[in-house]
């Protein structure tokens, strides 16, 4: 199965980085939101500019090269193979 494929095949549910690219919550009621929009259609708190893929990126670590998120022990990207760095505290 292709990547495209992969992908398009998550949509159709729901699912996939573009459609989180697409989505807003509301931090108040947990409504979703198109990307554009700026009001919460259920309660009227204001959305911020942050995607659901936005927050997901946050909290995890990804490749710099391609996006893919990464293992925390992940020397090498999966997918791309470019070499990444570790968070070392």
């Amino acid at each position: 199965m292709t990547k495209e494929i992969y992908f398009r095949n998550l949509e159709q549910f729901g699912y996939g980085p573009n459609v989180m690219k697409k989505t807003k919550v509301c931090p108040k009621c947990g409504q979703i939101a198109k990307k554009g929009s700026f009001f919460c259609r259920s309660c009227g708190a204001f959305l911020t500019r942050e995607t659901l893929y936005d927050h997901y990126r946050k909290q995890h670590r990804c490749c710099p090269e391609c996006d893919t998120v990464l293992a925390a022990d992940s020397h090498y990207c999966p997918n791309c193979g470019s070499k990444t760095q570790l968070n070392v505290v």
